[in-house]
């Protein structure tokens, strides 16, 4: 595969270029789960605790947050749980987490530095859904933890063939590490401006339109995987 250079745009390009280098971790969404020390485990295991979780696709190149289902966990569950009752195989299971949710970019400037790029806080029709957001803000750069405060040890930070990156957190965590830029599409515009998405099934509300990065729309269903398929978005300057 050629891929493009520098700057990886897609996950399955990244995954090509760093799939033998020991970055390779970052792909895995449960082995980020547990470098935070968040409780965490594969199919087929249990939480120690009662309580509210998510299970999401160990892995999932593809995005769009395929696959992701919060769930009520009960230790009386526990035999009918790690014979896959919840979670499927090949899926991980954590603990649900509470607080904004962010996508942040960052990149490197000639001198090895990290900055903080952009940030915008995402919103959700419901938890019932997370691959349906309502909306995107972008915020204050400030608001986002400086590179060397990141609640991860990342290794990927210190090499100068990894020029940009993006994080996506709830409150404190990291739930996904993308070794690319997930904002750029929407960098020329102010804080303040709020991006709507907008679904197959719903009419584009006022406002100024930004149709999808691919013109197939084939692109945004995942061959059926996802029911909700964006079409484009509005965009609403402050």
């Amino acid at each position: 595969m050629k891929l493009k250079d520098p700057i990886a745009e897609e996950d399955f390009e990244s995954w090509e270029r760093y799939k033998n280098t020991e970055h390779r971790w970052v792909f895995n969404k449960l082995e980020v789960a547990l470098r935070q020390g968040l409780d965490s485990g594969p199919a087929a295991t249990a939480p120690y605790n009662s309580g509210l979780y998510i299970f999401r696709p160990t892995y999932n190149i593809y995005g769009m947050g395929i696959g992701a289902q919060p769930f009520w966990y009960s230790k009386d569950d526990y035999n009918s749980f790690i014979n896959h009752s919840v979670v499927p195989p090949g899926y991980f299971w954590s603990k649900w987490l509470s607080g904004d949710h962010l996508s942040i970019d960052y990149n490197q400037d000639v001198d090895g530095f990290w900055h903080t790029r952009s940030v915008w806080q995402g919103r959700h029709d419901s938890h019932q859904n997370l691959t349906r957001f309502s909306s995107w803000t972008r915020l204050e750069n400030g608001l986002a933890p400086e590179w060397d405060r990141l609640p991860i040890d990342a290794t990927f930070l210190y090499d100068r063939d990894v020029p940009v990156f993006n994080i996506e957190m709830i409150g404190e965590n990291i739930i996904e590490i993308h070794l690319r830029l997930g904002n750029d599409p929407f960098d020329e515009y102010p804080i303040g401006t709020e991006i709507l998405p907008v679904w197959n099934n719903e009419e584009a509300p006022e406002g100024e339109w930004k149709g999808n990065l691919h013109q197939d729309m084939e692109m945004y269903s995942a061959s059926g995987y996802l029911s909700d398929t964006r079409r484009g978005y509005i965009v609403r300057k402050p």
